[in-house]
């Protein structure tokens, strides 16, 4: 894969926070996404605009470390 897919960080009430294109490589990939509010979920193709036979793994909720 090396795509420009949509990339989401949503709040508690699933409002977007941000929502881009990046580029996505095959293999590992770390990104560091910075926003204005406290992040509930994030994720890639949050909208479901690919095919996708699973579309509700697109998202994961979010954690402070």
């Amino acid at each position: 894969m090396d795509e420009d897919v949509d990339i989401g960080v949503f709040d508690a009430k699933d409002n977007p926070l941000l929502l881009r294109k990046m580029r996505i490589h095959s293999g590992v990939q770390s990104l560091k996404l910075v926003v204005g509010a406290q992040p509930a979920k994030a994720g890639i193709d949050p909208l479901n605009k690919l095919i996708d036979r699973t579309p509700e793994d697109n998202t994961k909720a979010v954690s402070r470390q």
